[in-house]
């Protein structure tokens, strides 16, 4: 029976599985999250009236689609051992990002002439606060992360923690399928956000008995975001600086 002694998978493996399901379940996340009111639209009927979907939108879900899908993908050839591929795949990856951020941006000022956009109960002005807020810390992340890949062992968490952080759009539609009120939107998907940021944390601190520093800031960073979202997007401070984006747009 020595023969089968450490025939089990390796440190390594078991990283590149766990990074692999959470890529899975972001997608898995993404595509029931957006099904009613995006990729099945036409099939599911929408939980509440929405707006109809118009050229930018159909931009950026087309473009956000793309990069989950790479995500995995290139999660998985980190798994595979094909680096090389991995790399070359992050070229386009790098386009993506610099396309995601300012139609991000877009579609979170022109969602203010779109009040359905807002779950129900919610000023479509203080709703603005979610995207416009989390594109510059979605971005910081990711740029951070293409900065720093040649340290996978940072690249990888901090790319993991901003996909996770991407969760929250899906997240709150899910939620919002259960008929809870607007108001509960908000808060409800920013806690599945950080559940997911805490299996990262508890998962390395229990493999490698510390919490990794770049996992910590990124989750900071995160939590940071959805602490001050609802904080700041009834100030009349925000409310007349969403209300000037809008006359911009």
């Amino acid at each position: 029976m020595a023969q089968f002694v450490g025939m089990g998978p390796s440190k390594a493996e078991r990283e590149h599985r766990f990074f692999l399901t959470m890529a899975a379940l972001i997608l898995l996340l993404t595509v029931i999250g957006f099904a009613p009111s995006y990729y099945l639209r036409a099939f599911i009927p929408p939980p509440h009236p929405m707006e109809p979907l118009n050229l930018l939108v159909h931009l950026h879900g087309i473009v956000f689609s793309a990069w989950v899908l790479l995500f995995l993908v290139q999660v998985g050839l980190v798994s595979a051992g094909k680096r090389h591929l991995h790399r070359q795949l992050g070229l386009l990856g790098m386009v993506l990002v610099a396309m995601m951020i300012p139609l991000a941006i877009a579609v979170g000022v022109a969602g203010i002439h779109r009040p359905l956009t807002a779950p129900p109960g919610i000023d479509p002005l203080s709703w603005a606060a979610l995207p416009l807020l989390d594109a510059p810390v979605f971005g910081g992340l990711i740029i951070a992360a293409l900065m720093l890949r040649q340290r996978p062992d940072i690249h990888k968490r901090l790319m993991l923690v901003a996909m996770i952080n991407m969760v929250q759009p899906s997240a709150g539609r899910l939620i919002g399928m259960s008929g809870l009120p607007g108001e509960a939107v908000g808060p409800l998907s920013g806690l599945v956000v950080l559940m997911l940021l805490a299996v990262l944390l508890l998962r390395d601190r229990l493999v490698t008995r510390r919490f990794h520093p770049a996992a910590v800031v990124g989750a900071a960073i995160v939590l940071a975001r959805i602490l001050l979202t609802p904080m700041v997007w009834s100030t009349q401070g925000w409310l007349s600086f969403a209300r000037w984006l809008s006359g911009l747009a």
